[in-house]
C-alpha cells in the first residue's frame, strides 16, 4: 500500500504576523524596495501554509535581537 503524503502544516495568524515583522524589518534596513515589500505582504496574508510562508523570508537574515 502506498503511503499517503501528509499535507504542509497551515498556518496560524501568529505566524503570519512573525513574518509580517520579518519583512518590516527587511524594509526598514533596506533590504526590500518598498515594491518588493507590499508585495511580499500581501502574499504573507494570504499564506495558508508553513512552506508558502516561509518561502517569503528564505532569502533574509533573521531580524537583530533587541
Amino acid at each position: 500500500m502506498a503511503r499517503r503524503q501528509s499535507s504542509p502544516t497551515r498556518v496560524r495568524d501568529s505566524d503570519r504576523a512573525h513574518a509580517r515583522t520579518h519583512l518590516d524589518a527587511a524594509h526598514a534596513d533596506g533590504r526590500l524596495t518598498e515594491e518588493e515589500w507590499h508585495d511580499l505582504v500581501a502574499r504573507a496574508g494570504t499564506a495558508t501554509t508553513l512552506p508558502e510562508l516561509a518561502s517569503l523570508v528564505r532569502d533574509l537574515r533573521p531580524p537583530a535581537e533587541a
